[in-house]
């Protein structure tokens, strides 16, 4: 008998961090409400370095680990995907911690006309974390992000929203004007119909080794195509934050590639949202303020009133 398809495939783009990585893969060891995930990693380091990890988290997930091509995160995404066995796909950054129903809370928000994005939250202090959960059994490092999700593990451990979720949660809820339907396709925590992801031809390549953008441009093109956004705020996902040198320039470096792809007031206006000082209102009245007045109505003439005699 053939194989039974995996009810979504999970696929994971690394490149040297395999202390976070190996947190990332034990949350995904307890997933409940789903049928065991397929989970595809695709090593983008030059020197293999999620090897080890991959290996340990082989005997306790379905795991297939790929060698990375090293032209950026577009393309290790794409590498993944083209191996994905489910019929939907499961973004999922290298850093991020998850919980229980993780999965199960993406594809009960999925259809097939939509993109579900999944809330997310930094954690400073994931360096403190990291220490605490080294080698620590995969049951464990699940428990500790529980407490973390819930807030529970001290004021040390607090969560924080960057101005990219807070502007998709107030979109998408109706708390501010839906100015870009399409912002939500953020990488580190999205799904999407494998049928509407080859649709559009998955992400754009040309993004490159710089960081930004690429899972963004894809929303676009998916909402183009007809998908609406969904959030799936109980889908959370903790960013395990860290440095990142040069990552504006880098950014900066990859805004003027979508311009250029898409030269629309809500992506020409994005650096009022993703730079260093990013504000959800200003981002939204700077695009308000850049789309075309509409048309003007013609005034109707006036009826004349005839008075009696």
């Amino acid at each position: 008998m053939p194989a039974a398809k995996p009810p979504v495939s999970v696929v994971i783009a690394s490149r040297d961090k395999p202390a976070q990585l190996r947190l990332t893969l034990a949350c995904l060891a307890r997933q409940a409400g789903v049928d065991r995930p397929q989970v595809i990693v695709v090593d983008d380091s030059a020197t293999g370095s999620a090897g080890r990890v991959t290996d340990e988290a082989a005997r306790y997930l379905d795991l297939t680990a790929l060698p990375g091509p090293r032209r950026g995160r577009a393309a290790a995404r794409n590498a993944g995907a083209a191996r994905a066995a489910a019929d939907w796909l499961l973004f999922l950054d290298d850093d991020i911690l998850t919980g229980a129903h993780f999965a199960a809370t993406h594809l009960a928000a999925l259809a097939d006309r939509v993109f579900c994005h999944g809330r997310l939250r930094e954690l400073p202090a994931a360096g403190r974390l990291l220490a605490e959960l080294d080698g620590a059994a995969v049951a464990d490092i699940g428990a500790a992000a529980d407490r973390v999700a819930a807030g529970l593990a001290g004021p040390r451990f607090r969560l924080v929203a960057n101005a990219l979720e807070r502007a998709v949660e107030a979109l998408a809820e109706g708390r501010v004007p839906d100015v870009a339907p399409w912002l939500g396709c953020v990488g580190a925590n999205v799904s999407v119909p494998k049928g509407a992801f080859d649709q559009v031809g998955g992400f754009a390549e040309e993004f490159g080794l710089a960081w930004g953008c690429e899972d963004l441009e894809l929303g676009l093109r998916l909402y183009r195509c007809g998908l609406r956004r969904v959030l799936a705020a109980d889908a959370l996902g903790v960013h395990l934050s860290h440095a990142r040198p040069g990552r504006w320039a880098e950014h900066t470096e990859n805004l003027e590639k979508f311009v250029a792809r898409h030269p629309i007031a809500a992506v020409r206006e994005l650096p009022a949202l993703l730079g260093a000082d990013g504000s959800v209102d200003d981002y939204v009245a700077a695009v308000q303020a850049a789309q075309p007045a509409p048309p003007a109505q013609s005034a109707r003439p006036a009826l004349a009133i005839q008075r009696p005699e």
